[in-house]
């Protein structure tokens, strides 16, 4: 959850400390053991990385209002929606139909852009925990079990009728994958709501002013 400007300012630490452990290791080594150098100075690195990220995530998890065991359980949950939105990819190129093709990659575009939002403000989590819980584990596993059922190279009223419940399914979750974005977004669109108000009261007194002056 942590963004770019964490990742690079953590490894710039972390190369300056594995360069420092470099020099002090070549000024105070000599002869055979100067092999050690190198160890030395990839330890100091990875011990710079560990210390560096885990003040950075408290950090911004202090910062964001979460407790220790919020923050991990919203960091373990993000990565395995990562890795289910990275299966429901793999399923657009699987599917045998335009009108599945294009449902899966609509339902693939929300995962995407509800996992950003949390990863941006995790506390929109608690907004979305259903999406994380149940939604999308639900739209990967019918979308597996739908090209699985196209792949067959079986007819029958009984394919048939598996495949149109699972479209029937799949078409439901995606209406409520797009209520939950809805959710993602809805304290963004009432702050939104509310600066816009602000704004035009703002200008209606100025406006009052300008009237009063005029007169």
């Amino acid at each position: 959850m942590l963004g770019p400007i964490n990742f690079i300012t953590r490894h710039l630490i972390n190369s300056l400390a594995g360069f420092a452990a470099f020099v002090v290791s070549v000024v105070n080594i000599s002869g055979a053991a100067m092999i050690l150098s190198l160890p030395l100075t990839i330890g100091a690195y990875y011990l710079s990385n560990k210390i560096t990220l885990a003040v950075q995530k408290s950090s911004q998890r202090k910062k964001i209002g979460l407790s220790k065991s919020e923050y991990h359980l919203i960091e373990a949950q993000l990565k395995q929606a990562k890795a289910h939105a990275q299966t429901l990819t793999q399923q657009i190129v699987r599917v045998r139909s335009v009108r599945s093709f294009k449902q899966i990659n609509e339902m693939s575009k929300l995962t995407k852009r509800i996992i950003n939002i949390v990863q941006t403000n995790p506390q929109k989590f608690y907004a979305v925990e259903d999406f994380f819980y149940a939604h999308l584990p639900s739209a990967v596993q019918l979308s597996d079990k739908y090209t699985l059922l196209t792949k067959e190279q079986v007819t029958g009223n009984e394919i048939h009728l598996a495949l149109e419940d699972t479209r029937k399914t799949l078409k439901e979750l995606h209406v409520t994958m797009e209520e939950d974005l809805k959710n993602a977004l809805a304290s963004d669109i009432e702050n939104l709501k509310i600066e816009l108000d602000f704004a035009k009261m703002s200008n209606e007194k100025r406006k009052e002013r300008l009237k009063v002056g005029g007169e």
